[in-house]
């Protein structure tokens, strides 16, 4: 079976929680995302020097986000976990935003929300089932190092709010709709 085929099988979110498929892991300074045509891994872009990734990066599979591709999902793990790791986890928030995607010199910010959740096995993150439940500054943090790498590589991301964890279930709710009607 085909990494895509076993994708293309996982159910977004069941009785254990979301469905997380890493791509880049915690610490990497490399970027990494699932070609959806073949399955495979494709190195998207090297970020620049000292800035590496803060949490893993990833996204839940049989959805669709409102920029065309899978949900984008922030996954608060204790520590780096391989690519292409399936976790199960809990939605705590969204990152709502919107970022770049001009093609040919032409800029057109797109709307590109992040949700935020934390593993279920994680020990660090144990008792944070909300954003107010992180320490203070580190979602500000974590918005910092969008804009940054994104201006470090000539392109615009803006940060439009941040909303609960109820918010977040909604647009998965969305997500998976607008998967399942492609």
């Amino acid at each position: 079976m085909l990494f895509q085929d076993a994708i293309g099988q996982l159910k977004p979110q069941d009785e254990d929680g979301v469905t997380v498929v890493i791509e880049t892991p915690m610490g990497s300074r490399q970027k990494y995302d699932v070609d959806h045509d073949t399955g495979l891994f494709k190195w998207a872009l090297e970020l620049p020097e000292g800035v590496t990734f803060p949490f893993s990066f990833g996204f839940v599979p049989n959805t669709l986000a409102e920029d065309g591709d899978p949900l984008d999902i922030m996954l608060l793990i204790d520590g780096e976990i391989p690519q292409g790791t399936v976790v199960k986890a809990r939605v705590v928030g969204v990152l709502q935003a919107e970022q770049d995607e001009g093609h040919d010199g032409e800029a057109e910010m797109v709307r590109n929300d992040r949700i935020v959740a934390v593993a279920n096995l994680s020990r660090v993150y144990t008792g944070v089932d909300a954003l107010d439940d992180l320490r203070p500054g580190l979602m500000w943090e974590f918005e910092q190092f969008f804009v940054t790498y994104n201006k470090m590589i000539k392109r615009d991301f803006r940060v439009l709010d941040r909303g609960s964890a109820e918010q977040a279930q909604q647009m998965l709710v969305e997500a998976v709709e607008r998967a399942n009607k492609g």
